[in-house]
């Protein structure tokens, strides 16, 4: 289930960047989310993923999808099927109010969060959104059997220690 909405949250995310500004006109390759401040993978370290999950955990392949979207991802899989664990950095190079309205748009609920970057919020479908400048950085963590609840005190978790990099 925590997967779904990760999925759900991820694929979310990718269209909502991909319609963001349809009439503007692609960014140049050069650029990118990192000429605007630290990539997702200098922010989700090994060790931030690991402490979130609670246990070892490996780097997963991510490659942005059709957006582009700057992603890191940390993971593990035990023996059975509920044994397993993700921690996900997207990095948005668009302000949080975008996408809090495109949050809102799909119906879902949202909740602020004081005290992380200059704005945030928190949806059980969407994860915590945490903005700075024309950047926002989304964070999902999920562990296999946990509730909703459970996933947001480790996602707080994680940007509390990690979004100073942002």
């Amino acid at each position: 289930m925590v997967y779904t909405r990760l999925a759900v949250a991820l694929g979310a995310g990718v269209l909502l960047a991909s319609c963001q500004g349809e009439e503007q006109a692609p960014p140049a390759k050069t650029e990118t989310a990192a000429s605007a401040g630290a990539r997702a993978c200098d922010i989700l370290t090994e060790a931030a993923a690991e402490k979130a999950l609670g246990r070892d955990a490996g780097k997963l392949g991510a490659s942005g999808g059709p957006a582009g979207l700057d992603i890191c991802q940390y993971g593990y899989q035990g023996e059975r099927i509920m044994d397993n664990g993700q921690a996900t950095l997207t990095i948005h190079p668009v302000d949080i109010g975008s996408l809090r309205k495109g949050v809102t748009d799909q119906g879902w609920t949202v909740e602020p969060v004081a005290g992380l970057g200059e704005e945030a919020f928190w949806s059980k479908d969407a994860g915590l959104y945490v903005g700075k400048g024309n950047r926002t950085a989304i964070y999902l963590v999920g562990v296999g059997g946990e509730s909703v609840e459970q996933s947001k005190k480790r996602a707080l978790a994680l940007a509390t220690a990690t979004v100073g990099r942002l």
